[in-house]
C-alpha cells in the first residue's frame, strides 16, 4: 500500500514539474515579448517597473531549471534532489511574494513616476535621443499629446515654442499619426502651430492612459502570478511527501 502511494506521488511530481518546467519556459517568452514590444513604454515608468520583464526573464529560468530538477529528482525518487528541488522552490515562492508586496507598495507611485518622466523628456526634447522615439510611441499608441494635455507642449518643451507664443505640437500628436507617422523618421508639419486651432490633433493626455495601460497589465501579471504562486504550494506538498515516503523506505531497508 505504501509502495503504490509513493509511486502515485512520484508520478504527480513528476507531472507537476513537467508543467512547472513549461510554465518557466512561458515566463521567459513574455517577459522577453514585453521587454522587446513594449520596452520604449518603460522609459516612464522608473526602475522598479521597468525591471519588471528581466525579472520575469530571470525567474523563467530559475523555474525551468527547478522543473528539471523536479522532474529527474521524481523519476529516480533520489532524496537529495527532491529535498533541494523543494528548497529551491520554497525560496521561488518568497521571492515572488517580495516582488507582489513591492508591487503593491509602489502602485500608489505610478502616476508621479510617469508625470516626472514624461515631463523630463519633454524639456530635454532632441530628434535624435531615445526619448523622442519613446514619446512618439506613446503619442501614436494611445492616441494622445502631451502629459495631461496638448498645451503642456507650450508650457514645457523650449524645442517647440521657442519664443514662448508658438503652438506647436510633434507629428505624433496629430489625429492621423497613427496611420501615417513614423516614430523612426518623424515629420513634424502637421503640428507646426495646430495647438491654435486643435482640429487635426489629440488634445487628451498620455499620462492617465499609460497609467492605466500599466495598470491593467500589472492586475494581469499578478493574477498569473497568484497562479503560479499556488501551483508552487502544490508542488512543495507533494515534494514533502514524496521525501517522506523515501525516507522511510530507506528506514525500512
Amino acid at each position: 500500500m505504501a509502495e503504490g502511494s509513493m509511486q502515485c506521488i512520484k508520478y504527480l511530481l513528476f507531472a507537476f514539474n513537467l508543467i512547472f518546467w513549461i510554465t518557466g519556459l512561458a515566463m521567459i517568452g513574455v517577459g522577453a515579448t514585453v521587454k522587446i514590444a513594449f520596452g520604449d513604454y518603460f522609459d516612464f515608468t522608473g526602475n522598479a517597473f521597468a525591471s519588471a520583464p528581466v525579472f520575469l526573464i530571470i525567474l523563467g529560468v530559475f523555474v525551468s531549471i527547478i522543473g528539471f530538477l523536479g522532474c529527474f529528482g521524481a523519476i529516480r525518487e533520489n532524496y537529495c534532489m527532491v529535498t533541494t528541488f523543494a528548497v529551491l522552490l520554497s525560496l521561488i515562492f518568497i521571492l515572488e511574494i517580495a516582488a507582489g508586496i513591492t508591487g503593491y507598495v509602489l502602485r500608489n507611485d505610478i502616476e508621479n513616476v510617469i508625470d516626472t518622466a514624461m515631463t523630463d523628456f519633454m524639456m530635454k526634447w532632441e530628434n535624435t535621443t531615445k526619448g523622442r522615439l519613446a514619446f512618439d510611441g506613446v503619442q501614436k499608441e494611445f492616441v494622445c499629446c502631451g502629459v495631461k494635455n496638448y498645451t503642456d507642449w507650450f508650457d514645457k518643451s523650449p524645442n517647440f515654442n521657442p519664443n514662448g507664443t508658438s503652438r506647436n505640437v510633434p507629428g505624433s500628436c496629430c489625429k492621423n499619426a497613427k496611420t501615417e507617422f513614423d516614430v523612426k523618421n518623424p515629420d513634424d508639419s502637421c503640428g507646426v502651430g495646430a495647438g491654435a486651432d486643435q482640429t487635426d490633433i489629440n488634445t487628451e493626455g498620455c499620462l492617465n492612459k499609460l497609467e492605466d495601460w500599466l495598470a491593467h497589465n500589472i492586475l494581469i501579471i499578478g493574477g498569473a502570478g497568484i497562479g503560479i504562486a499556488f501551483i508552487q504550494v502544490v508542488g512543495i506538498i507533494f515534494a514533502c511527501c514524496l521525501m517522506r515516503s523515501i525516507k522511510q523506505e530507506y528506514e525500512v531497508v
